[in-house]
């Protein structure tokens, strides 16, 4: 089995894992095709193709020169057969016809994405994705200064940077060293009101990250049922196996915004910072993530609705479901909470706050930083120099960014 080379896709890394099985190695492969990041297709945007094909030339390089035609070969079978079988989940999970669902497994296999991105690129922007989340690992991750890539993949020494350079960021309570077994007193650190929030040191996209809050009769992991100790702690000791754990303070949204919360759950401001080669960073979008009740915010298509801000006033233009993408929300259809037009108090603060933040990491073309606004303020979650290319052009989408990403991105490569 050939095995490809490590960490070429920002957080992605191809290499087998410390207890990982062929098994596991080969289902790692699947779900991570096309390795290079290419569909069949060229991109259509003319900006990012050029920097997409130098990116898979650059991921294919690390292999011997002597496997790179059979890895090509590979690569482009297994995405083929994924995209299949993937475009064909999709459709049976949506109720999507044979027709749709054939132009859906196009799409997917020419652009490199996968269903839901594709699906959702086509509903939102139209055409098919120009930059998918595996082409841009690769893309991102070699654009700006590599250190500054490696600083916020470690959430404990972003948050100490940032920290000292008067950033708010959430309180930490406890860390479970990688391999170390928890013990029940260090979770109860007094001061907590609303809960803990648990998370892996080096994680992204919120796996293995959930909210704990201690009642008389057991745990609540993201609100669930009570749970005891000894299942928790199991649930604790398969995350340290491979991650130290960050314990914070759970954040909740500041009384204004409690209509847009769920179950405790607060909405995420999204602020994406963009900076020039040479230049200081600026505020380049703004949106922000309103977690649906009943579901998972991971679920890109159902978990949450998401709101662009305007720059210039702090002001929501309107909210977007992307299970409904072609719908502009005034209000949220659960509760009726006001959204076009609403300002989001405390905006400006956070805006200053991912500035500086953008400023004191080392310099990088995009980054986006999430916060929680809360009673004493504005908090900063974490940042991502990987960001989703679908949320980091919605607000362009109504005309509420500061320009192309796409050609920002360009500048950086030249």
């Amino acid at each position: 089995m050939v095995i490809l080379p490590a960490n070429v896709g920002g957080d992605v890394r191809l290499r087998r894992g410390s207890g990982e099985n062929q098994g596991d190695m080969l289902r790692k492969l699947w779900r991570l095709s096309p390795w290079d990041g290419q569909g069949w297709g060229v991109c259509s945007d003319t900006s990012l193709a050029p920097l997409r094909r130098a990116a898979a030339a650059g991921f294919r390089g690390k292999v011997a020169p002597p496997l790179r035609l059979f890895l090509a070969c590979a690569d482009r079978s297994v995405w083929a057969a994924a995209a299949a079988v993937g475009a064909s989940a999709f459709a049976r999970a949506n109720g999507l016809n044979a027709v749709t669902a054939t132009l859906l497994f196009g799409d997917c296999l020419l652009s490199g994405a996968t269903p839901v991105e594709a699906w959702v690129w086509r509903g939102v922007f139209g055409g098919r994705h120009p930059l998918p989340a595996r082409a841009a690992g690769l893309l991102l991750s070699r654009l700006g200064d590599a250190a500054g890539h490696r600083l916020l993949a470690d959430k404990a020494a972003a948050a100490e940077r940032l920290a000292r350079a008067g950033v708010a960021v959430p309180v930490l309570r406890a860390k479970v060293c990688r391999g170390d077994a928890p013990d029940e007193a260090s979770m109860l650190t007094s001061g907590a009101v609303a809960g803990l929030f648990v998370k892996p040191r080096r994680g992204c996209g919120g796996r293995g990250a959930f909210s704990l809050v201690k009642e008389d009769d057991g745990w609540r992991v993201n609100g669930g049922p009570p749970t005891g100790w000894p299942r928790l702690r199991s649930r604790l000791l398969r995350l340290a196996a491979t991650d130290d754990l960050l314990v914070q303070d759970r954040l909740t949204a500041r009384l204004d915004l409690a209509d847009l919360a769920d179950a405790g759950r607060a909405p995420v401001l999204r602020l994406t910072s963009a900076r020039a080669p040479g230049q200081p960073p600026f505020l380049h979008s703004a949106l922000l993530n309103i977690p649906v009740p009943g579901r998972d915010s991971r679920h890109f298509l159902h978990g949450e609705i998401h709101a662009p801000i305007n720059l210039t006033d702090g002001r929501i233009a309107c909210g977007v479901s992307f299970a409904r993408s072609q719908e502009r929300l005034t209000a949220l259809p659960w509760n009726g909470a006001r959204l076009a037009g609403r300002e989001i108090s405390g905006f400006f603060d956070a805006a200053a706050m991912a500035l500086i933040a953008a400023a004191v990491i080392p310099p990088l073309p995009l980054v986006s930083w999430d916060f929680i606004m809360t009673d004493d303020g504005p908090v900063l979650l974490e940042g991502n120099s990987v960001g989703n290319w679908i949320l980091t052009n919605l607000a362009g989408r109504y005309d509420l960014d500061a320009g192309s990403p796409g050609a920002l991105l360009a500048a950086w490569a030249a």
